[in-house]
């Protein structure tokens, strides 16, 4: 037992996550460092200022970004044992709700319910438990940097207490708390019962000598409830119980209860010396939690939703287009500003080769025909003819990038429909592809219908139309522009 033991609390002083225990009256916060552990405790006046207590031993502990593991005490969920279902383990936590819904008192859109095959054959052990309370809770760790990996119960927390090679019961109780009674088959539990009529502390020193009532009559009790267990466990009978109370003497009561029972009686073994009461040994026991525990009643669904498709998302992004289009058109600006410069300096040569020219035929007019100077003036006609031909090839330039993509871009704009999320547009001449996110499917056909009232728009032609969904199911639409096939010959 020790050995065992001894293995748990060396992963332990290495596990980088914290552990919140949720009661009634208060929050325990267990967190371990690499050679201790931390354990600090806030009291509450009821379960609504969770949530308070949580954020602040969040922050005063600075566990932003920590990975959380949850426990509830008793009082805060149900433990059921119902039939077992026909329906796939995926889908068991989905259905709990709806299985559960004849024995609690909430509807099942209320409820978070996890559960694992029972000790009886056929039958399922489930817990149940506030989705409301939960959600809160996870919100506020949420919201102050920290993501719950783990909620658990009590009830199943104390397992990490237990050997897995044997069957075991764990005698637990609060400081303000009942006796509890837990039956651990292989560190799964399969009892649980609350012990009733019992005043702690339950050793009397003054009365030992002369014998104990209370501690006959609880001997009793666990007489009673070991024959039942043992009935159920005939393969693998209870071999030892374990004692866990607070504000008592452990060792003593573990020796008094070996006096009066058949099995093996052991004090709760110590871990740390801040791990002193059950809330911080529950807190332990959370953080020895593997990520494939049987019960689990954590899941994504505690977390809100991300809308994207919302009226400030969109305004958002067509802000971001507008501002995109107002770079484009700059840039375009500019381009044509370097273009119209370059036409000035080529009409400027043009100009003065024309001079060249007209002298070049007055010399030659005053001249006879000598060859030398009809070679010459060939070269000048045929230098002439190249810089025309270079002229011509500058003012064919297409007249979009001269004149720009403004006028289309701002009717593209004035265009706009709370409909369509724009994501990607491509312009070349007169060709106009795009593509992006809508509402709906008809929403593409009608914004497209809006284009013949604005000039720039009304000139383009699309010849493909694309409909869609991602994988977040929003429609998604293409748009592809007619091609022309231009054949250009030179001379």
């Amino acid at each position: 037992m020790k050995h065992v033991f001894s293995k748990l609390f060396q992963r332990a002083s290495f596990h980088p996550s914290a552990a919140l225990v949720f009661y009634t009256d208060t929050v325990v916060f267990v967190q371990a460092k690499t050679d201790h552990f931390v354990v600090d405790r806030m009291g509450v006046s009821n379960v609504s200022d969770w949530s308070d207590a949580a954020r602040n031993l969040i922050t005063q502990h600075q566990l932003s970004g920590c990975n959380l593991k949850l426990v509830l005490g008793h009082g805060l969920y149900q433990s059921l044992v119902i039939d077992k279902p026909e329906i796939n383990a995926d889908e068991l936590s989905t259905a709990l709700p709806f299985l559960v819904k004849d024995l609690v008192n909430d509807s099942p859109s209320e409820l978070i319910a996890d559960g694992f095959p029972a000790a009886i054959k056929d039958r399922l052990q489930v817990f149940v438990a506030s989705r409301q309370l939960i959600t809160k809770i996870v919100l506020t760790c949420h919201e102050v940097g920290c993501h719950v990996t783990d909620i658990t119960a009590e009830d199943v927390a104390w397992s990490r207490f237990s050997d897995p090679n044997r069957s075991q019961l764990i005698l637990h109780a609060d400081a303000d708390g009942n006796l509890q009674l837990t039956a651990f088959n292989e560190q799964v539990l399969c009892f649980q019962r609350q012990l009733r009529g019992f005043t702690l502390p339950l050793v009397d020193r003054q009365a030992l000598d002369g014998g104990s009532f209370q501690l006959d009559s609880l001997a009793l009790e666990l007489q009673r409830s070991l024959d039942f267990i043992s009935a159920q466990l005939r393969n693998n009978p209870i071999s030892q119980l374990i004692v866990s109370c607070d504000n008592e003497d452990n060792q003593t009561l573990a020796e008094e209860l070996n006096k009066r029972l058949n099995i093996s009686v052991q004090a709760i073994q110590e871990i740390d010396p801040a791990i002193d009461t059950n809330a911080a040994r529950l807190g332990w026991a959370a953080l020895q939690r593997p990520k494939d525990a049987i019960v689990n009643l954590y899941s994504d669904s505690l977390l809100p939703t991300k809308q994207w498709m919302t009226l400030s998302n969109i305004a958002a992004s067509w802000l971001v287009l507008i501002v995109l289009f107002a770079g484009w058109a700059g840039w375009n600006s500019w381009q044509n500003s370097i273009i119209e410069k370059d036409l000035a300096r080529q009409s400027s040569l043009l100009s003065e080769e024309q001079q060249k020219l007209d002298h070049a035929r007055a010399q030659v007019a005053a001249l006879f025909a000598d060859p030398l100077k009809v070679n010459e003036s060939k070269a000048l006609m045929k230098e002439l003819e190249v810089k025309r031909a270079t002229l011509k090839v500058i003012e064919d330039h297409d007249e979009s990038l001269r004149v720009g993509y403004a006028g289309l871009l701002k009717q593209l704009a004035d265009a706009a429909s709370g409909d369509i999320s724009l994501q990607h547009i491509y312009v070349s001449g007169q060709s106009m592809d795009l593509s992006g996110l809508a509402r709906n499917p008809d929403a593409v056909p009608r914004w497209v219908g809006a284009f013949k009232t604005y000039p720039f728009l009304a000139e383009r032609r699309f010849q493909k139309m694309t409909l869609g969904r991602n994988e977040k199911n929003v429609v998604t639409f293409q748009l592809q522009a007619e091609r022309k096939i231009i054949k250009e010959s030179a001379q």
